[in-house]
C-alpha cells in the first residue's frame, strides 16, 4: 500500500490510534506536536526546484534542542534523496539540497 493515497477514514484511525496508544503510556497528547503542517505555496515552490535532483522524499522526525523556544518538541524535516542518498545539486557531484524547513507543530 505504499505511495499511494489512502482512505480518510484509515487515515483517520491510524492518527487516533497513535493518541490513544500514547495516552495509554501516560503521554499528555494535549501538551505533544500531533501534526506538522507546511505552506502550500512555499513547500510547492520547494519542491518544483528540487524534483530535478531527486527521485524521493523522506520525513525525517527530529526533536527542537534545549535552547529553542519550542525546547523537545517533535517536527519534521522534508528531506530530498537520490538513489538512497542526500540529494545534491548536480547529479551527485554538487552540494546537499537543504531539507525543507520544519514546519509548524500542532498544537
Amino acid at each position: 500500500m505504499a505511495n499511494q493515497p489512502i482512505p480518510v477514514n484509515k487515515a483517520t484511525l491510524m492518527m487516533q490510534d497513535y493518541v490513544s496508544y500514547m495516552t495509554g503510556l501516560g503521554v499528555n497528547m494535549n501538551q505533544q506536536t500531533q501534526t506538522i503542517s507546511f505552506n502550500a505555496d512555499d513547500l510547492r515552490q520547494w519542491i518544483d526546484g528540487v524534483m530535478p535532483f531527486t527521485d524521493e522524499f523522506r520525513l525525517c522526525l527530529g526533536v527542537y534542542p534545549p535552547a529553542d523556544a519550542n525546547a523537545g518538541r517533535i517536527t519534521v524535516a522534508i528531506w530530498p534523496y537520490k538513489n538512497g542518498q542526500p540529494a545534491t545539486d548536480t547529479a551527485g557531484r554538487g552540494t546537499e539540497i537543504e531539507p525543507f524547513n520544519e514546519g509548524q507543530g500542532h498544537p
